[in-house]
C-alpha cells in the first residue's frame, strides 16, 4: 500500500490532516529555533560575563607581581559554595593563584592566546560542568613571571536547568496550540465544508425521474462556484435529455398506435377480399397511412433535435415575401378544392438573415396549420411589413381564449383539421424552431374569430441584400 493509499479518504480528514502536519512542521521548526536563539543568548551573555572577570582578575595579578593571591578575595570568588572559578598561570607553568572556590584543586590549564578569549567547555574542580574562557597577558619587559594565563570558569547547571525548564515551557505551548490548531481546524474544516456537505445533499435528493427537478448550489465558496455551476448545467442538460428521450418514447407510442391499429384492420380487410380492386385499394390506404405515420415520426424527431439543440441555425440572407409566396403557391391546390383563399399583403423584397431551411419549415407549418383548421369557403390572410413583422392568421370558430396558452403543446388539439389527420405538433415544431431562430412567435385572438399567428424579431437586412429573381406569387 502506497502512502497516498494511508491518506484519509475524506475531503475532511485530507484537509484536518494537512493542517496538523503543517502546525506540526511548524512548531518542530520554531522549537528548534528557539532552543537555538535562547541557548546563544544565554550563552553570550554568560561568555561575557566571564570575559570582563578573567580582564579584572588579569589586571589585579599584572599590578600586584608577587601577590596574585589578593584576587582569590574578589567577592565572587571568596566562597568554596560559589559557582565562580579562576586560577593564573605564570611563563613557566607555575600556579600563581587559583579561587578559594577550587578549594585547592587545579582548573585544566586550557590553551589560550594572547589578545584573544578562548572559551572551553569542562568539568570543574568541584565535578560539575561549567564553561571556562582563557588568554594570555603579556608582561612588562623585565617581569620574572614572563606572561600570564588566566583561566576564569563558571559552573552552568543551573543554567542548563533554565534551559530546559524553557524548553519544557516550549514544549507545553507547543502541545496545548497543537490541541487548540486540531479544535481549530476541526471546527474551521467543518464549517467550510458545510456548503459542500449541502451541495452533495442536494445532488443526492435530485429526481432523475422529476422533468423539473433544480439542483441547489446554495452559498458555495468562489472556488467552488464554477464547479458547481458547471455540474448544475451538466446535470439539468442530463435531466431535460432524459425528458425530452420519455416523452419521445411516450409521444411516438400514444400517435403511432391509432394508425398502426388502422393498418392492420385495412390489411384484414384487404386480405380477406377477393377482388382485386379492393386489395388494391386497401394497399393505398395503408401507403397514405404509412405516410402520415412517416411524417409523425419525422416531425417528432425533429422537434427532438432542435429542442436538445442539435441543430443550430446557420444564418443567411432569405427574402422573406419570396419564400411566402412559394409556400402559398405550394398550398393553393389543397386550398381550391376547399374554396379557400389565400391573401398575401407582401412588399416586394424583405430580405432577413436567417437560417433558410429552418425559416422555410417554420413557415410551411405556419401556413399549413392556417390552411387545414380554416372552414370552407374562408380566407387565409398573410401580412408582411417592411420591416419583418409576420402576421399569418385564420379563422377559429372552435377556439377559446382560454386554448391560446396550450397552442404550443404537443398533440394538442381544437377541433378537427379539414385536410387528413393531424397530430397537434405544427405549431410546437414552429414554437421550437423560432426559439433556435431568436424570434418571438405569439398567437392571439382577434375579435373577428381569427386566429393570428405573429412573429418579431426577424433580423432585418440593409436595401442592397442579393435578390433571388423573380419568386412565385400566389394566385
Amino acid at each position: 500500500m502506497s502512502w497516498r493509499d494511508r491518506l484519509p479518504q475524506t475531503l475532511r480528514g485530507r484537509l484536518a490532516a494537512g493542517v496538523v502536519a503543517g502546525a506540526l512542521l511548524v512548531l518542530s521548526g520554531s522549537f528548534v529555533v528557539l532552543h537555538v536563539m535562547i541557548r546563544d543568548a544565554l550563552y553570550r551573555h554568560l561568555d561575557q560575563d566571564m570575559a570582563v572577570q578573567m580582564r579584572a582578575v588579569a589586571e589585579y595579578a599584572m599590578q600586584h607581581p608577587g601577590r596574585e593571591g589578593i584576587t582569590e578575595y574578589m567577592p565572587q570568588f571568596r566562597t568554596r559554595a560559589h559557582q565562580d572559578f579562576f586560577q593564573i598561570w605564570d611563563g613557566q607553568g607555575r600556579t600563581l593563584a587559583r579561587s578559594d572556590s577550587s578549594a585547592g584543586r587545579d582548573l585544566p590549564r586550557l590553551a589560550a592566546v594572547a589578545a584573544h578569549p578562548t572559551y572551553h567547555d569542562l568539568r570543574l574542580p568541584d565535578g560539575h560542568f561549567g564553561r571556562a574562557v582563557s588568554q594570555s597577558f603579556g608582561l612588562a619587559q623585565g617581569d620574572p613571571r614572563g606572561y600570564l594565563t588566566v583561566v576564569v570558569a563558571e559552573e552552568t547547571e543551573n543554567l542548563d536547568k533554565l534551559e530546559a525548564r524553557i524548553h519544557f515551557l516550549l514544549l507545553m505551548i507547543a502541545v496545548t496550540t497543537t490541541a487548540a490548531m486540531l479544535l481549530i481546524a476541526r471546527y474551521a474544516v467543518l464549517r467550510g465544508l458545510r456548503p459542500v456537505t449541502e451541495f452533495a445533499r442536494s445532488v443526492e435528493r435530485v429526481d432523475p425521474e422529476d422533468p423539473h427537478a433544480r439542483l441547489g448550489t446554495g452559498p458555495l465558496p468562489a472556488e467552488l462556484r464554477p464547479v458547481a455551476a458547471s455540474f448544475s448545467a451538466l446535470l439539468q442538460r442530463l435531466l431535460d435529455a432524459l425528458a425530452r428521450e420519455k416523452r419521445y418514447a411516450r409521444n411516438v407510442a400514444h400517435e403511432l398506435r391509432n394508425p398502426l391499429a388502422e393498418i392492420r384492420l385495412l390489411a384484414d380487410v384487404g386480405s380477406a377480399s377477393r377482388e382485386p380492386e379492393a386489395c388494391a385499394a386497401a394497399i393505398r390506404d395503408i401507403g397514405a397511412v404509412a405516410v402520415g405515420m412517416e411524417r409523425i415520426v419525422d416531425t417528432l424527431m425533429a422537434l427532438t433535435r432542435y429542442e436538445a439543440g442539435l441543430e443550430a441555425p446557420q444564418p443567411d440572407p432569405v427574402d422573406l415575401a419570396a419564400e411566402l409566396r412559394r409556400q402559398a403557391d405550394s398550398l393553393l391546390g389543397a386550398a381550391e378544392q376547399r374554396g379557400l383563399t389565400i391573401s398575401l399583403d407582401l412588399p416586394g423584397e424583405v430580405w432577413v438573415h436567417v437560417d433558410s431551411a429552418m425559416a422555410q419549415r417554420m413557415l410551411a407549418n405556419l401556413l399549413g396549420n392556417a390552411v387545414a383548421h380554416s372552414p370552407r369557403g374562408a380566407a387565409v390572410q398573410v401580412a408582411l411589413s417592411q420591416n419583418g413583422d409576420l402576421d399569418i392568421a385564420n379563422p377559429a370558430p372552435h377556439l377559446q381564449p382560454a386554448d391560446l396558452p396550450r397552442l404550443g403543446e404537443q398533440f394538442y388539439r381544437v377541433g378537427h383539421g379539414e385536410i387528413g389527420p393531424h397530430a397537434g405538433l405544427g405549431l410546437s415544431l414552429a414554437l421550437a424552431i423560432a426559439r433556435i431562430l431568436g424570434v418571438r412567435l405569439h398567437f392571439t385572438l382577434r375579435d373577428d374569430g381569427y386566429l393570428v399567428a405573429s412573429i418579431r424579431g426577424f433580423r432585418r437586412l440593409g436595401p442592397s441584400a442579393p435578390t433571388s429573381g423573380d419568386p412565385p406569387r400566389a394566385g
